[in-house]
């Protein structure tokens, strides 16, 4: 079948097509029940845990664990000595949960605190930050 025939049966772009098959992973529920029927398939959805990954122990192995976020520079320790702040923003506003998490045990409450105020994150991020480190209130 070709995109174009595809296309017209599932009711949706060629283009949108060409981005699923080059390896776009942000679906549509809706999208991807109209490609099933076009293709006579069922969708099945399964959220499975993943293997855990082992807590990065020291400098050397968290720069390595965050390196992805960083593509315009080579993260390296020094960074994470050097310019905390500017590694917790990007981690706070691209990083996963996981990524996080690491950030936050290997600097601090404080330091994620501070970076999250920053101007250049998202009011979004901001936001999730503050709700949460803010302090537990004591029930009345």
């Amino acid at each position: 079948m070709s995109l174009h025939q595809l296309s017209e049966a599932a009711g949706t772009s060629i283009s949108a097509l060409h981005r699923y098959e080059s390896g776009w992973d942000r679906f549509e529920l809706r999208t991807l029940r109209r490609l099933a029927r076009a293709l006579d398939a069922r969708v099945v959805i399964s959220l499975e845990p993943r293997d855990a990954a082992p807590e990065p122990h020291g400098p050397e192995e968290l720069a390595a664990h965050l390196a992805p976020l960083f593509w315009d520079v080579d993260l390296t320790p020094r960074h994470l000595v050097d310019n905390p702040q500017w590694v917790l923003r990007r981690v706070l506003e691209y990083g996963s949960i996981r990524q996080n998490r690491w950030a936050r045990r290997y600097f601090g409450d404080e330091a994620v605190a501070a970076a999250a105020q920053h101007r250049s994150l998202s009011p979004q991020v901001r936001r999730f930050w503050e709700v949460v480190l803010e302090p537990r209130r004591e029930k009345a």
